[in-house]
């Protein structure tokens, strides 16, 4: 708005009021005129409403005599409603029974759609319907159409009036507008002159008078703030003038004393110069002597400036044939763009230094194995990229060498668990043959033997038991840790009250979980087995005429902490390494029948996860087992 900007601040105070007065006169116009518009519909719907409703009574027995002439004489009294241009009855079937036209509305105009009750406006007319109900049954239906001329006149009515309000208004308000626009506009018109002149002749002791206390009267007194410091400014303007040829003569002395300083930075400058230089040459004598391979090339082009004696035998040739060629000139072919290359563009966009492995070739062509470490620098400005290449050709065929005999270690493990089948096959075979014999000859020689011939058949039948159960105990110490299963989440009460079940230990030895037991992730058959043969044990060795067996867990620095006491015999203190060592028994096998085995397998499951198992124990009090297994799941070895 061009114009609203270029006006002086009284008109456009005068014009803001004016729009104020006449905008708020226009919204209260529009909302009286609308109110009143829907106030005088509702009335003719009202009105029309009526007099359809007083028709429908009144036609009821025409229209159920089919009297026509009697329903027109009804109809009729619609004269003295001038606003009523149609009234008509239709019979129950919608066929028009008898009609109503005002007389210049011979134009015969019905409503488009025939509705059984209420009212609708179409095409400037009201059209309003009820329907005729005699005995409960609807047999017909009476329509009356008004036209909404007293609603126009109404609206013409109203909005002239309201256009003279408005025009009076606004005379009154740019009366009003007028005569107090100058309240703001006169304080601030006689600020503008003041600084015009302050402007035009410099004169900066010049005030404002202050009228007001409102925001005008603020602006008058910063003005009149803003001209004292300009005045004092000005003044002391004047006053460095004077001041500044003293401080050139001060500055003088101060850039003699800068000269002299600079003088002596430029010694120190050449000192640290000498010193660089003697760092360059102790840099050459160690790049020069190092064991390893450099090489230094330009970190963007990848051309070598720089090697060492070491380099040029690392690829057997001479510094001349390397300096000035592109880093591509020490790998062969394939690696040009392999790996190499790769690392090589990463380490100058990223700016750390890379360590890989690769090959490089020789002028006649060998292959040499190499690990380089790079280094991204940057000297006098420029970028470089300086590669260590250590020849690793030995530790390769080391490597290789080491995969060999691990792949014969492996063979040769396959082959003794196959052995180890086999031996067990074998062996089984003559003791199921031992076994049969022992027990054909107590069946049919039982009463041919004496006391001591049957003490002997039964001494070989325990024996061949007990060769029986070292062969296999044998078999499941060598599976441990080769026989694949599942994992699976193991809820170890549920597991432990089986296991219990499954051993039904003795009525006078009782069994308890001292507290709530986690559920870990590990091969059911495995675990099984450790608390079962740690179980089994204490039942097996139990002395005392009430046994107690204690099953407990605690959790500590990442393991699951698993106890397993009772109040047996105990165990020497002595004895606690030995006894899980393979086929080492502490009581006579004739006296407790086992194969030394048990302990031996539990310690190997129990490590194979991470964990350690110990023992506790006093002489006559009972033993406590303990064993660890980690928290996290891990996979045990295979």
């Amino acid at each position: 708005m061009p114009l609203f900007r270029n006006m002086t601040i009284k008109y456009k105070l005068i014009l803001i009021i004016m729009l104020a007065c006449i905008t708020g006169l226009m919204l209260a116009g529009v909302a009286f005129i609308s109110w009143e518009w829907n106030t005088f519909r509702n009335n003719i719907v009202r009105n029309v409403s009526t007099q359809t409703e007083m028709i429908a009574e009144n036609c009821k027995a025409a229209l159920a005599f089919q009297d026509a002439e009697d329903a027109k004489v009804t109809l009729s009294a619609l004269h003295v409603e001038p606003s009523i241009i149609f009234g008509g009855i239709y019979t129950k079937d919608n066929k028009l029974f008898a009609t109503y036209y005002r007389g210049y509305a011979e134009i015969k105009v019905h409503p488009d759609t025939l509705l059984g009750k209420g009212f609708s406006f179409d095409n400037g007319f009201l059209n309003v319907f009820r329907p005729i109900v005699l005995d409960g049954e609807i047999i017909g239906t009476v329509c009356l159409r008004s036209d909404l001329s007293p609603m126009y006149t109404m609206l013409k009515r109203n909005a002239s009036v309201i256009i003279a309000v408005l025009f009076f208004s606004s005379f009154i308000a740019f009366l009003m507008s007028s005569l107090l626009q100058n309240v703001i506009s006169g304080p601030i018109l006689s600020l503008a002159k003041v600084a015009k002149d302050v402007s035009e002749k410099k004169d900066y002791s010049t005030r404002a008078v202050r009228q007001s206390n409102d925001e005008v009267g603020l602006l008058i007194n910063s003005f009149n703030e803003m001209l004292e410091q300009i005045q004092r400014r000005d003044a002391e303007l004047v006053d460095s003038k004077e001041k500044l040829e003293v401080r050139v003569e001060e500055r003088t002395a101060e850039l003699t004393t800068t000269n002299e300083q600079l003088t002596q930075e430029i010694t120190e400058r050449k000192n640290a110069e000498e010193q660089l230089r003697k760092a360059e040459e102790k840099y050459r004598t160690q790049f020069e002597g190092a064991l390893d391979a450099i090489i230094v090339a330009d970190a963007e082009t990848g051309i070598i400036i720089d090697c060492n004696p070491a380099a040029t035998r690392l690829v057997d040739r001479e510094k001349s044939e390397l300096i000035g060629k592109s880093h591509t000139i020490l790998h062969p072919p394939e690696r040009i763009k392999g790996e190499f290359s790769d690392t090589f563009s990463q380490h100058i966009l990223e700016k750390r230094g890379q360590t890989l492995e690769t090959r490089v070739i020789t002028k006649t062509g060998q292959l040499r194995d190499v690990a380089i470490k790079a280094t991204l620098l940057e000297f006098r400005g420029r970028k470089i990229l300086q590669g260590i290449f250590r020849d690793i050709s030995e530790n390769k065929k080391a490597e290789l060498r080491q995969a060999q005999l691990l792949e014969q270690l492996e063979k040769t493990n396959q082959e003794l668990k196959d052995f180890a089948y086999i031996v067990s096959h074998d062996l089984k075979a003559p003791l199921r043959g031992i076994k049969t014999i022992t027990e054909w000859i107590t069946a049919d020689y039982s009463d041919k033997l004496d006391e001591n011939g049957r003490e002997q058949i039964r001494l070989l039948a325990s024996r061949v038991d007990r060769m029986h159960n070292l062969i296999d105990g044998i078999l499941q110490y060598s599976r441990a840790g080769r026989v694949d299963e599942e994992k699976a989440m193991v809820n170890l009460n549920e597991l432990i009250a089986d296991i219990i079940d499954l051993i039904a230990p003795p009525e006078n030895i009782k069994i308890t979980i001292e507290n709530e037991l986690p559920t870990i992730q590990c091969e059911q058959t495995r675990i099984r087995q450790v608390v079962q043969n740690l179980l089994t044990n204490a039942i097996k060795y139990m002395d005392k005429p009430k046994g107690s067996i204690k099953i407990g867990c605690v959790e500590e620095n990442g393991f699951w902490k698993f106890s397993v006491a009772d109040n047996g015999p105990g165990i020497e203190e002595k004895h606690f390494e030995k006894i899980f060592q393979l086929f080492q028994t502490l009581t006579p096998r004739d006296e407790f029948e086992s194969t030394g085995i048990g302990l031996s397998i539990i310690k190997k499951i129990v490590e194979m996860y991470g964990g350690k198992i110990w023992v506790t124990s006093k002489i006559g009090e009972g033993c406590t087992f303990f064993f660890t297994l980690p928290v996290t799941p891990l996979a045990a070895a295979k």
